[in-house]
């Protein structure tokens, strides 16, 4: 597919990032490329990607060679009149650290007939972080090279962004009002949700401290949200509020008022999305009667709020939300709301790079969150 001219190097949780990618550019416009990257269609601005670490643009795309005599124009690589950082990523190889510095050090011999330039090689394992990166400004002032091998075809590209760890962690730790008793949704999860929807006007039924809305309008659309506590709806204003001095533009429009998930009213022509209630905080799997209790109950809440948004969603309006699993042992137990949302007016969306069901969760966490993303019928 000679179309597919960039790759993304994905997130932790790599499922998420290719939902990602799917809903912005379409099925036909990404393919999986090995178990942490995917070849991609459409140029993507990385910041707006939850999902993505990287995005590069494919300089060759062929049979595999050693990383000593990658297939590139290296008189095409950028050389600066100042010191040139660069370095070389690669994902999918069995190479050691120690073959991949000696790769970097022959191409850095090329390199230094046209000028001073620096090689940065990663801490440990084959791949620079994003950290690393940015601190030693590789991208913004030199370049890297992510090599990726998958199936016997190597790809070599060139980095076009990387993600902005610090302005992620800023809008996720440094927010003046943040609650440990409604979650802490991660700003890359939001993002996400966010980029599986279309509407041009997200809204979210449990809008907590506001972390939806945050990055609802970073990309570009209205917010509005509505939670049952007065608190955290003062939480979200405290946030809007301090968002907006957080950045040069002017964000779109957005609002937070006092209102029941189960008896919200909606405007035309909106996307839901949201983290639903993900029940008790528990620090200990729960035993199987216990979770039994909180699963009823919280699929009680969860009917009557699709109840209530069947009645107004037009067919085709798109919701994803966040719903909670439990980890007991080494088995994680659903709530079940999948099997209901037929008869609740909903269809799972389905998605040819990935597989549901979608499931964030660390390896520490009891309480892990299930990605819902549906379409009304």
């Amino acid at each position: 597919m000679s179309s597919l001219n960039y790759i993304a190097i994905l997130g932790r949780q790599p499922e998420l990032g290719l939902v990602e990618l799917e809903s912005l550019v379409g099925a036909k416009g990404v393919q999986i490329f090995g178990r942490q990257a995917a070849l991609v269609g459409a140029e993507l601005d990385v910041d707006r990607l939850g999902g993505v670490l990287k995005f590069a643009q494919v300089l060759y795309r062929g049979p595999v060679t050693p990383l000593r005599d990658l297939p590139v124009d290296v008189a095409s690589l950028p050389v600066n009149e100042s010191k040139t950082s660069f370095g070389i990523s690669a994902y999918g190889l069995r190479d050691t650290p120690k073959m991949l510095a000696a790769a970097g050090l022959e191409l850095k011999t090329q390199l230094k007939v046209r000028g001073s330039v620096r090689l940065v090689l990663p801490a440990r394992g084959l791949a620079l972080s994003a950290a690393e990166l940015r601190h030693n400004a590789v991208v913004r002032d030199g370049f890297e090279l992510v090599v990726v091998v998958a199936n016997g075809e190597m790809v070599v590209a060139k980095t076009l962004g990387v993600q902005d760890i610090d302005w992620y962690s800023k809008r996720d730790y440094d927010r003046p009002a943040r609650s440990a008793k409604v979650g802490m949704l991660p700003p890359k999860l939001a993002q996400v949700l966010v980029n599986t929807t279309s509407a041009s006007k997200v809204v979210d039924p449990f809008c907590g401290t506001g972390v939806v809305l945050q990055e609802a309008r970073l990309l570009g659309r209205e917010a509005a949200g509505s939670d049952l506590s007065g608190e955290m709806v003062d939480a979200t204003r405290t946030n809007m509020v301090w968002l907006d001095g957080q950045v040069s533009r002017a964000l779109p429009a957005w609002a937070a008022n006092l209102a029941d998930a189960r008896a919200v009213v909606l405007e035309p022509d909106v996307s839901i999305v949201s983290e639903g209630y993900l029940g008790p905080n528990l620090s200990h799997s729960p035993a199987l009667p216990a979770l039994g209790t909180i699963k009823s109950e919280l699929l009680a809440l969860y009917r009557d709020c699709f109840r209530n948004w069947a009645k107004q969603l037009p067919a085709g309006a798109q919701i994803s939300i966040c719903v909670p699993a439990w980890r007991v042992g080494k088995v994680w137990h659903y709530l079940g709301l999948v099997d209901e949302l037929a008869s609740l007016g909903y269809t799972l969306k389905s998605f040819r790079a990935a597989q549901t069901p979608l499931l964030y969760a660390r390896d520490d966490q009891v309480v892990g969150r299930q990605l819902l993303l549906l379409r009304k019928n």
